[in-house]
Order: structure tokens, then sequence, then C-alpha cells
């Protein structure tokens, strides 16, 4: 059994998702641990203001359960830069398709309970 560190391993999730959107100012993340649920939040401005409480900023949450991430922080790096992208592409779909009219006009956050399925990976080496 590989021995990992989890709080690294969410690090990763975090980094990875940090940049998903072109940002005028840096990205906000958050993380809250609720037990069996792990939650993601990402938090970016779309439309920037000398006054920065005149930006507009989009957001992101991704929820996770834990039993989700042990599978994804016991995998080799490979796999987990392929769940990586993974989880990036649904991000950036789900947000794309909830985008008419443009963010800073429209909805600007959506919400992702990540299904089981974002952690499968082929059998075998790759």
């Amino acid at each position: 059994m590989n021995t990992f560190d989890f709080d690294q391993r969410l690090e990763e999730i975090q980094i990875a998702v940090a940049d998903i959107f072109d940002s005028p100012k840096r990205p906000a993340l958050s993380l809250i641990d609720e037990g069996e649920t792990i939650v993601i939040q990402l938090s970016w401005v779309v439309d920037s203001h000398r006054d920065t409480t005149l930006d507009a900023r989009c957001a992101a949450t991704l929820r996770f359960s834990r039993a989700q991430l042990d599978r994804y922080a016991e995998m080799d790096t490979a796999r987990r830069l392929m769940i990586q992208q993974r989880i990036r592409e649904r991000v950036r779909e789900r947000f794309e398709a909830r985008q008419t009219p443009p963010a800073t006009e429209g909805a600007c956050s959506i919400e992702i309970d990540v299904d089981d399925s974002e952690f499968e990976t082929p059998e075998g080496p790759l």
C-alpha cells in the first residue's frame, strides 16, 4: 500500500483547478472538510475595478466524497494528473454551458457533485 499525505493530495487538486479560468486578479480557493464530504470552492474575477468591492466574481463549488479522494490519493502520479485534467474539463464545460449571457451579466456560479466515474482510469500501466 502506498503511503501518502492526504492534505498534499487535496492541495494538488486545488492547484489544478486554481487556473482553469483567466482572471485579472488571483483566484481565491477555500476548502471545507465536512468529514465524509470535502468541498473545494474556486472564485475568480471576471470584471475588475480599482475598488475591489466592485469586482465581478464567479465561483465553482466542487463536492467530493472522502472515499473518492482516498482513492485519488492512492493513485500514481500519471493517474492523478489524468484525474486533475478530467476535473478541470468538467468544471470548464459546466461553467461554459451556463454562460448565456456572459458571466458579468448572468448567473456566474456552478456547483458540481463530483461523480465516482471521474476517478476511473484504464487498467494496467499508462
